[in-house]
């Protein structure tokens, strides 16, 4: 069902590119924080965390972050945008931290809605990693935590794609609201303990993407010309 949700919305932008208006309105740029959420099936992880004692992580995942783009009103515009987001499971003195971390490159058609928003449909493609720590144990002292080492650290690297419609109200004009809807599809390589590649869970790094971005900057509609 995801990658049909973003297949439809690549085809989408597809059209739009294609039957973009050539005529400039103008320029936009844009640039904040962002605050998602994602909702993966993390079950073949927990699986794993919950045969070897640890406890087990759950969602969603809110995720922060930030960035812009900058380009044609009415046309398309290029930025980049990342985001990162923490689960944390803590069961006595055993503790389980999954973090995720994202950036791409933003390729975007927007189009205005108005004088005071614009509609915009558009593609991140780029990548990231999970990073999972699992902590068995508190050490006594420096000496008992080299002797007996309490962590494991694995990481698992993906490329990505974030498929989203966003909607951005001009508050002021300096400031504006973004509110996005989208879908993440993710295609992860195998997991790694340092620079050595090990087995580990399958997951499916999918999910719905919801977020709100207070950005920085504006609307920037060309001056109409004085009437004769």
């Amino acid at each position: 069902m995801g990658k049909k949700i973003l297949v439809v919305a690549m085809a989408a932008w597809g059209v739009l590119v294609w039957g973009a208006e050539s005529e400039q309105l103008g320029g936009l740029g844009h640039g904040g924080f962002l605050a998602g959420v994602l909702s993966f099936d993390l079950s073949p992880l927990n699986e794993a965390l919950a045969v070897g004692g640890y406890p087990t992580v759950t969602g969603p995942m809110l995720v922060l972050g930030g960035g812009g783009s900058g380009g044609v009103l009415g046309g398309t515009v290029f930025g980049g945008l990342g985001f990162g987001g923490t689960l944390t499971a803590i069961e006595g003195e055993r503790r389980t931290d999954l973090e995720l971390g994202y950036g791409g490159v933003v390729i975007e058609l927007n189009r205005p809605a108005g004088k005071t928003a614009v509609v915009g449909l558009g593609l991140v493609l780029g990548g990231g990693g999970l990073d999972l720590t699992a902590r068995a144990r508190r050490p006594v002292d420096f000496a008992d935590a080299l002797a007996d080492p309490p962590l494991s650290r694995l990481s698992l690297g993906f490329f990505a794609g974030l498929g989203y419609v966003r909607l951005a109200v001009q508050v002021v004009p300096w400031l504006a609201l973004d509110a996005w809807g989208g879908y993440f599809l993710a295609f992860p390589g195998p997991w790694e303990e340092g620079d050595r590649e090990i087995s580990g869970p399958g997951l499916q790094l999918r999910s719905p993407f919801f977020g709100v971005r207070v950005s920085f900057g504006g609307i920037g509609f060309p001056e109409e010309p004085p009437a004769e």
